[in-house]
């Protein structure tokens, strides 16, 4: 008898289907938690041979997806290896030029900030637009005309580091600096060698230095204790809040709410779409030109992603732009 509709449609494993899916997982999944990564040639086989069972073999399109996720995965983690020094490389004194990516975390004694280094010929092969990870240990480097410490956000700097690849404590449970950096492009970290020697090459621009001037701002204005929470809520500057704030926000559950989430994100998505849709409401022959769901939808977007610019991008807000 000849099969039926069903049975013959299950040998044929749809290519954007779940199977596929799940198997494009597993194997991303098991080169993850792989205690080593594959050899590159390992993974371009995977890859390769993986693509063409995907887009050639009906029936075995999950064994293809199974090998296409653990090539490109191991394939990603070596790009993202290779991004950062050598592991077995000694530290060694750079004299570097770039800009203050981010805002620096200004301590007691010592100040940490990233540091985007110049991708031009003047600057050392192996470090050439990576960013680095530098600890400043001269906490009285004041801004005359301004009062604050001279490190400012999207600034560009000539300064002298001693860089080394990433590291850290190797404690059951505790903190993984490597991944941490890895996860984050890190290329290596390091300190500031000569802080006397250092100057400014320009003024902090970008966004970067927006969020810091918009930091300073609320710091200006709101009086009391609570305007590092203000901080912390409108930009995500949680650099102000002290350790025993984390054990209060841990204890209440609030830890979620005060830097800036999906949840934030997402509120402020859902209030530009309705203020699009509002507005087409209220002047009808915009309906004309642009139909009232996608221009919401459209307002959604870049109100999320503006407010992840607020933010920082950082990795809870890029997701949910994503989401959006």
């Amino acid at each position: 008898m000849p099969r039926s509709s069903s049975a013959a449609t299950a040998d044929n494993v749809p290519m954007f289907g779940k199977a596929c899916a799940a198997s494009l997982l597993g194997g991303v999944c098991a080169v993850v938690f792989a205690p080593v990564l594959l050899p590159v040639a390992i993974a371009w086989c995977g890859l390769v041979v993986g693509a063409g069972a995907w887009s050639a073999w009906p029936r075995g399109r999950w064994c293809g997806g199974l090998l296409l996720g653990a090539g490109w995965a191991a394939l990603h983690g070596h790009a993202g290896l290779a991004l950062q020094l050598p592991a077995a490389a000694t530290p060694a004194e750079h004299a570097l030029r770039g800009r203050v990516l981010d805002l620096p975390h200004h301590g007691e004694r010592s100040t940490r900030f990233r540091f985007r280094i110049d991708d031009d010929a003047g600057m050392p092969v192996s470090l050439r637009g990576r960013e680095v990870v530098l600890g400043w240990h001269d906490p009285v480097r004041p801004d005359a005309s301004q009062g604050r410490h001279a490190l400012r956000a999207g600034a560009r700097w000539s300064l002298v580091a001693r860089l080394r690849p990433p590291r850290g404590l190797r404690n059951p449970g505790g903190f993984d600096a490597e991944r941490q950096a890895l996860l984050q492009g890190v290329a290596g970290s390091g300190y500031v060698t000569a802080p006397h020697r250092a100057r400014a090459l320009g003024p902090p621009t970008g966004l970067p230095a927006w969020r810091e001037r918009m930091a300073q701002t609320i710091a200006d204005q709101v009086r009391g204790e609570g305007r590092r929470f203000v901080q912390a809520l409108a930009l995500g500057d949680t650099r102000g809040l002290t350790a025993r704030d984390w054990e209060d926000l841990r204890a209440l559950g609030l830890t979620h709410l005060v830097a800036i989430s999906g949840f934030h994100v997402g509120l402020v998505a859902a209030v530009a779409a309705w203020m699009a849709a509002l507005a087409w409401r209220l002047l009808p022959v915009l309906g004309r030109y642009w139909p009232r769901p996608l221009a919401a939808a459209l307002a959604a977007v870049a109100g999320a992603a503006l407010y992840a610019a607020v933010a920082g991008f950082a990795l809870p807000t890029v997701r949910t732009v994503l989401m959006i």
